[in-house]
Parts: structure tokens; C-alpha cells; sequence
């Protein structure tokens, strides 16, 4: 996990948060804002408590992902950001099989997730506030699959679809990292943009009841024990961007307002009163 706190720092250029001190006591928006985020998802597995599995080398694999998300100011300093999420989860493992095999073994698999980040939040500028985020995740399996290509002496080339056998249907997790929140300008109304960079560790073991039980056979090779926990890892890079609330509000009561004003203007002139 070093290597994935160091892309995250220089990613980010985390050590310009110092900078432009003397502004922090300007005060920051507090609206509430709904927006859209996306971006990349490197996933990977962990192996608890499993010495074969863990040693097996997972190369760095790129995903997509997306959802929405509610941006809620605590004050300044604080805020909660829960959202909503699709991703995918698993692995990517190439190796030589003790047979002299040469194998490759994926795993992708679909979910969505519901996320509850708490943010601490830096306020230097209203267009620069770095912060820390840590927060919990529960997601839910919606599908995936299993390759295996294997070669000779033992041939093998198939394909699964991921289910309950091979993958439990139920994620739990928690996640820490960091990112830069900046509220822009654009005319009279203004949009939040938050880049962030954050590491994610399952925390709930996802071997499939079955596959573990020993009701069905475990799908690898390579003297493939289904002990300890499947753990799920990923680094995620997002970009958010989302528009204020309370200005919709606003512009809806001063509408309403003019509106009002405008029907009882109407009235005095054609009853005269």
C-alpha cells in the first residue's frame, strides 16, 4: 500500500496545502450541493491469512467508475459527502504453475456501492481546500466473471460467471485519503469540483459460502486453498463536479416573490386597489 500513498501525493501535490495560509479565516460556501463524479478504480485482491495466494504476483489493472454524490457542509471545516457508486472489484494474476504451466487468471466483478466520507477540509480559499477524507463503505454484487487460460500439460480456457459459489453477494469496507475541493465562479452562480484520490480495503471476507464449505470446487490452480479471507483492495482517482442547492432554492423564492408582486400589481390596476 506504500507505493499507492505515494501516487497519491505526488498525484495530487499534496505539499501546496501550506501555501496561502494568512487567507484561512475567509469565510467558506455552505450550500448544500448534488453533483455527479468519475473516474478510475485499481483493484486488486488481498490474501488473509493465506501465504500461497498472497505471494502470487497481481499485476495493476484500470477501471472505470462513476455514481452521484450529496455534498453537506458541517461549517467550514467539516463536511459529509455520501454517495452512490458502480465499480468493479478483483484481480489480475499471471504466474508459472509448479507443473510448468503458464497461467492467467482474472477475476472482474460488478458492484454498487453506498459510501458515508467525512471530510476535514483545509479553508485557505473558497477556490482551494484540501482535505482529508476516511469514511465506510456497503456495496452489493450485481455480476462478474472468471477467466483462466492455462497451458500445457493441462490445457484450459474457460470463462465463469461470477455467483454466490465463487463471491459473496455482500461488501464491507473503509476507505482514507485525500483531494482539493474548489468552489468556481461561472457568472452569478458558482460549482463545487472536488478531486480526490482515496485507498479502499474490504473488510469483509468475499469467498463465496460454497466455495469454501467445499460444496463446489474452488476455480484456480496452483494448489488453490480456500483458507483465510479474500479481502478487496483498490485505489481510486475521481473527479466531482456538482452544483449548488440553495441557489436553485433562492431563485425559486424570488421568483415566487416577483411573481406575487406581479399578480397583485395586476389586481390594483384592473379593480383599482
Amino acid at each position: 500500500m506504500k507505493k499507492y500513498l505515494m501516487f497519491i501525493l505526488v498525484l495530487l501535490g499534496f505539499q501546496g496545502i501550506s501555501v496561502a495560509q494568512s487567507g484561512s479565516n475567509q469565510p467558506m460556501e455552505n450550500s448544500v450541493s448534488i453533483g455527479l463524479k468519475g473516474g478510475i478504480n485499481m483493484p486488486r485482491m488481498y490474501y488473509f491469512n493465506n501465504e500461497a495466494l498472497l505471494q502470487l504476483p497481481q499485476k495493476d489493472t484500470i477501471t472505470l467508475m462513476g455514481g452521484l454524490f450529496v455534498d453537506i457542509p458541517l461549517g467550514n471545516v467539516l463536511a459529509l459527502s455520501p454517495e452512490v457508486v458502480y465499480l468493479k472489484r478483483g484481480t489480475d494474476i499471471s504466474y508459472e504453475h509448479r507443473s510448468g504451466a503458464l497461467v492467467h487468471y482474472t477475476m472482474s466483478v460488478h458492484y454498487v456501492d453506498f459510501r458515508l466520507p467525512l471530510e476535514v477540509r483545509l479553508p485557505i480559499k473558497p477556490y482551494f481546500q484540501p482535505y482529508l477524507t476516511v469514511g465506510g463503505e456497503a456495496g452489493m454484487r450485481l455480476g462478474g466473471q472468471i477467466h483462466i487460460v492455462r497451458t500445457a500439460p493441462v490445457e484450459l480456457n474457460e470463462t465463469i460467471d461470477v455467483g454466490d459459489a465463487n463471491m459473496n453477494m455482500i461488501h464491507a469496507g473503509a476507505f482514507a485519503g485525500l483531494g482539493i475541493r474548489s468552489r468556481i465562479g461561472i457568472g452569478s452562480r458558482h460549482i463545487l469540483l472536488k478531486l480526490g484520490a482515496t485507498v479502499h480495503q474490504g473488510l469483509l471476507d468475499n469467498y463465496g459460502a460454497a466455495e469454501k464449505e467445499g460444496r463446489v470446487p474452488a476455480v484456480n490452480v496452483n494448489a488453490y486453498q480456500v483458507t483465510g479471507w479474500r479481502l478487496p483492495q483498490g485505489l481510486e482517482v475521481t473527479l466531482g463536479v456538482a452544483i449548488p442547492l440553495e441557489k436553485h432554492l433562492e431563485d425559486a423564492c424570488a421568483t415566487f416573490a416577483k411573481d406575487r408582486y406581479r399578480h397583485r400589481g395586476n389586481r390594483g390596476h384592473l379593480f383599482g386597489y
